[in-house]
């Protein structure tokens, strides 16, 4: 029974809620990720962006200097005023199965994996493809492509 722990993304990349969009779009192009759990000061999961978020305020990096609202240009929002919460989670013991119904369930692609109300990974639609196909090797299962271009 494989679970979460063994899986996830550790340690995690967590965006602070004081985290301009422009800061929070830089991180995650740096680090070819797609979705930050935001903490606050606490080190405590407040929220998650994802890159759809940001892009659906602002599309491009360029257009971070465009006006948000009457208190906020796009360059000058924190995470805080756009963060999705509540922030589904899962823990460490959670069976990956457990895991992928959450996700297809509600439509995600990944989740915090939390021990109370810290961040300790993410665990993503990546990771259980990873799990997936080590399954796969471990049992000796050929995958269904090999054995179509087999029998051609």
């Amino acid at each position: 029974m494989d679970t979460v722990r063994v899986w996830m993304s550790a340690p995690p990349v967590v965006a602070r809620d004081t985290m301009t969009l422009p800061q929070a779009r830089q991180l995650l192009t740096e680090l070819n990720i797609r979705r930050l759990p935001v903490v606050d000061s606490k080190d405590e999961l407040v929220g998650i962006v994802t890159e759809g978020d940001i892009n659906r305020i602002s599309d491009s990096a360029e257009g971070d200097l465009a006006e948000y609202n009457l208190y906020y240009r796009v360059k000058d929002l924190p995470v805080r005023e756009f963060m999705r919460r509540p922030v589904m989670t899962v823990t460490p013991e959670t069976r990956l199965c457990g895991a992928a119904q959450l996700m297809i369930a509600n439509h995600i692609h990944g989740v915090p994996v939390v021990i109370g109300k810290r961040v300790i990974g993410v665990v993503t639609v990546s990771d259980l493809l990873r799990w997936m196909v080590g399954s796969e090797e471990d049992a000796g299962t050929v995958p269904m492509s090999a054995q179509s271009a087999a029998r051609d």
